[in-house]
Formats: structure tokens, sequence, C-alpha cells
């Protein structure tokens, strides 16, 4: 019955992290309110993954975005499951 409510939240999720992986190949100016939103909205998710797998650790590369979209994907399959 919620079963569109909760992938609906999971895409838009996925589309923050999308983007905020699109916005860190371009380097747009950081003053920008829909760059200053994106990276508000989603520091706070990212930081602690950041914390344990720091950048440095795996070549320069952040997964972070890749994991968050991972466990917040299992959350919702999940979810869908115990959900009626």
């Amino acid at each position: 019955m919620f079963d569109w409510l909760v992938w609906l939240a999971f895409d838009l999720f996925f589309l923050l992290m999308l983007a905020r992986c699109v916005i860190s190949w371009f380097r747009p100016s950081h003053y920008h309110p829909i760059v200053k939103w994106v990276e508000n909205t989603t520091d706070p998710i990212l930081a602690p993954i950041q914390r344990i797998l720091p950048p440095w650790k795996t070549g320069g590369l952040d997964f972070s975005p890749a994991i968050a979209t991972l466990v917040a994907w299992i959350v919702a399959r999940v979810l869908t499951e115990i959900l009626p």
C-alpha cells in the first residue's frame, strides 16, 4: 500500500546522491544556492561514512555516495517487505 511512498523517497534520495556526485566532478561555486542546498542536505548522511572510509584510504575516490545509496536501497527493500 505504501510501497510507492518508500520508493519515491528512495528515488529522491538517489537523485540527491547523483546530484552530489555530478557537483563534485565539476566543482562549481559553492555559493550557488542549489549547490549549497544539495551539499547541506547530503553532508549529514555522507559525513559518518567518510569518517569510517575516508577518500585518502581508497585512492582518492569517495565511495560514500555509493555506500549511502546501497544502504538506502536495502532499507527501502526491507520496508516494502514489512509494510502491508
